[in-house]
């Protein structure tokens, strides 16, 4: 009787759930074609301004004026790096010219689809700053994957950068071959995730609060656009596999001025005794140390344990980067 009961049960819940799934997922849908209707002209209105490169267009934020200028450069699937990195950069556009490029795929420049390594990006990059008419050298300011594209700006064009300002960048010394595989499953949930606008909720830890409403409203509509596009997926496919190391892990490590902000621990942090750093992060800590000990002049600062710790630890990491680059420069 118990089972008949468990199987009737079972049924009924089948019967009832699947129903209301379909009928969640297509009411989101119809909310997102909505969204997308009204946010249109929103996508449309630049952020910064538009270039042309490899016949696709990227879009690069200028401002401020100074004599030294700050790029910066943002990590893996960056919804928005015009306006994730605003609570940063505005902090200096006082005394330094601000330049924030936003890759393919990224932001409002276009979705191209080809394969892209470290060193395609960097020339991409390279070429938009030179089609506007900036030369450098360039104080590079990066955010995780970006170490990657600075080391290699860095190795192949010294004289073009003055200085690299790490915020837990992913660096050639990390040893850590990412096995990246996207499977027919994780298709089918991106394009779910797109269709229905559940990607509107995905936005950088701390950003929200750091924005205005309307900034706000363009990092949503971006997210839907951007979160896990092809770009987005054929980078982290690239970068952080042994082969697309290649191009920066043959050369020795750059030597220019670096302050790298890691992520660690909070105990590590506070040099409380009893704990050991795990496997993996001790390799992300050894990577940066390299680099620092091959700067000519470098600074590790560990300012929390989050990853988006140029968001998170804003004032902190401002605080940080306006002495050391006034050190330096």
């Amino acid at each position: 009787m118990k089972d008949k009961v468990l199987k009737v049960l079972k049924i009924i819940g089948i019967v009832v759930f699947f129903p209301l799934v379909f009928l969640f997922c297509l009411t989101c849908v119809v909310v997102n074609v909505v969204l997308t209707a009204i946010d249109k002209k929103r996508m449309n209105t630049p952020l910064g301004e538009f270039v042309e490169v490899n016949g696709h267009r990227m879009s690069v934020l200028v401002k401020g004026e100074g004599k030294h200028t700050l790029v910066f450069l943002p990590g893996l699937g960056s919804d928005s790096p015009i306006l994730e990195f605003k609570p940063l950069y505005s902090k200096f556009e006082n005394e330094y010219r601000i330049i924030v490029p936003e890759k393919f795929g990224y932001g409002q420049s276009d979705i191209v689809k080809y394969k892209r390594d470290i060193k395609t990006t960097v020339e991409e990059y390279r070429e938009a700053l030179s089609k506007l008419g900036i030369k450098g050298p360039f104080v590079l300011c990066a955010h995780s994957n970006g170490g990657n594209e600075v080391e290699y700006w860095e190795q192949n064009y010294p004289e073009e950068v003055e200085a690299f300002i790490g915020f837990d960048t992913n660096l050639a010394a990390y040893e850590d071959d990412w096995d990246f595989k996207v499977s027919s499953w994780d298709k089918f949930m991106i394009w779910l995730f797109r269709v229905t606008g559940w990607n509107r909720k995905v936005v950088r830890p701390g950003l929200k609060k750091l924005l205005t409403k309307e900034e706000r409203k363009i990092v949503r509509c971006l997210a839907n656009r951007n979160t896990d596009n092809d770009d987005v997926l054929s980078e982290a496919g690239i970068f952080n596999s042994v082969a697309g190391k290649s191009v920066i892990n043959e050369k020795p490590l750059p030597t220019q001025p670096t302050l790298q902000f890691v992520s660690m621990p909070e105990w590590y942090i506070k040099g409380e005794e009893g704990h050991e750093l795990d496997d993996e992060a001790k390799r992300w800590l050894k990577a940066h140390e390299d680099l620092v000990n091959a700067s000519i002049n470098g600074k590790i600062v560990f300012p929390s344990d989050w990853h988006c710790l140029h968001i998170v630890n804003v004032d902190k990491v401002y605080e940080e980067m306006d002495k050391y680059l006034k050190e330096v420069l």
